[in-house]
């Protein structure tokens, strides 16, 4: 996770860091990339271990500064109670959206929301997503396609009334799950076909280095953007 300190409700994080979360005891290869564009960040992730499952999240903040950062701390650490709390009883993960917008909502200004997918994959190979506006996470499957999942919802934050649905399938062993933030293919028009020819690797590494590598190299490493990208392989 980003490295910060707070005092006095300040958040101040690395200027640049580049870590894999800590791997949870499993069945499944996960790995993390996430590169702040300026000293603070607007990108999240989460990761959490419970009984027959891995719970996951990402998303990113809009606006960029201190006052993104901000909003993300608050998210990060929502987003551990309420995906913690989730695993115990064994909810969807859009009733984890739910409770996290209710959260949200009256503490956000009237223009700031969050994109967010949350969601698990069983031990089984079930893969539930969650997908609240944010970038559609792709699944590459062992044959070499690759399926998009489309929002289930709104954003995060806004609207008074908002629902989210949860999209399942399966993940078989050897495919992955790639959630990334819009840093990736909005840097200089990157691009969901060039970030979709990224998707090579016998590894979560290396398919989350593929994609940071091929951004840098088509941006020159000229980035105005946050970079997050999470792997989570089967298997």
């Amino acid at each position: 996770m980003p490295e910060m300190s707070a005092s006095r409700g300040v958040i101040v994080q690395m200027p640049l860091f580049k870590q894999a979360p800590p791997r949870p005891a499993a069945l499944h290869d996960v790995h993390a990339i996430s590169i702040p564009a300026r000293a603070f960040t607007g990108d999240f992730y989460f990761l959490h271990r419970a009984d027959d499952r891995l719970w996951f999240a990402l998303g990113d903040v809009a606006g960029k500064g201190l006052p993104a950062a901000v909003v993300m701390a608050m998210i990060q650490e929502e987003l551990e109670q309420r995906i913690v709390s989730c695993a115990r009883t064994a909810c969807d993960p859009s009733v984890t959206m739910t409770r996290l917008h209710a959260f949200l909502k009256p503490l956000l200004a009237s223009n700031k929301f969050a994109t967010v997918v949350i969601g698990n994959l069983h031990d089984d190979g079930t893969l539930m997503i969650a997908n609240a506006g944010h970038c559609p996470p792709m699944i590459v499957r062992a044959a070499g396609a690759i399926e998009e999942i489309a929002s289930t919802g709104p954003v995060v934050g806004i609207l008074s009334s908002s629902e989210w649905t949860t999209h399942e399938t399966t993940l078989q062993y050897g495919e992955s799950l790639v959630l990334y933030s819009d840093g990736v293919i909005e840097a200089q028009e990157f691009g969901v076909g060039r970030l979709a020819a990224a998707l090579k690797g016998s590894s979560s590494r290396e398919i989350a280095e593929n994609i940071a590598r091929d951004v840098d190299h088509h941006t020159g490493g000229a980035r105005e953007d946050d970079l997050t990208v999470l792997v989570v392989r089967r298997g």
